[in-house]
């Protein structure tokens, strides 16, 4: 009975590292993100939101969440290299699927307060459901518009999900 009771918990010990490997694979999606004033957390009053549009069924109707943390005028840059309407800055995106669970991102970005445009790099930091475990996925937004129209958006990167 010992000897079965111990088989048994070593045979648990090694297999609980070994789950099965998460399924990556590279998307694309569209977002028509939105500047949010309500509920917005951020210390610099910079939030937008958007529903994200995808072949991807994982992600397709997600919510896209931005909360910026920091900015930087002229990019961070002497005002010799960058006019202060460039904007770096740096922030989190919360991801709400459908059905599959969330994903928390780490980001930075340049923003062009005159021409309305950005660009961004999110890493993956964390996440729940079939997103739990995943970190270091990489994910690249771009866009350009701004005022009530938003933001129209395009995203491309990797997405890692558990079976």
């Amino acid at each position: 009975m010992k000897v079965a009771l111990l088989s048994t918990l070593a045979f648990g010990i090694l297999t609980t590292g070994v789950a099965a490997e998460q399924a990556c694979r590279s998307f694309q999606a569209t977002i028509q993100l939105h500047m949010k004033k309500d509920g917005c957390t951020s210390p610099v009053g910079i939030c937008t939101t958007g529903a994200v549009v995808s072949s991807d069924s994982a992600l397709n109707g997600a919510s896209w969440s931005f909360t910026s943390l920091g900015t930087a005028d002229s990019a961070g840059l002497p005002a010799s290299l960058q006019p202060a309407s460039m904007l770096s800055y740096a922030g989190s995106v919360v991801v709400t699927t459908v059905r599959d669970g969330t994903f928390t991102t780490s980001n930075a970005g340049v923003f062009d307060t005159a021409a309305g445009a950005f660009s961004q790099l999110d890493q993956i930091t964390s996440g729940t459901g079939k997103f739990a475990d995943t970190k270091g996925g990489l994910i690249f937004i771009n866009g350009i518009g701004g005022g009530d129209a938003g933001f129209k958006s395009v995203v491309h990167g990797e997405l890692c999900l558990n079976p």
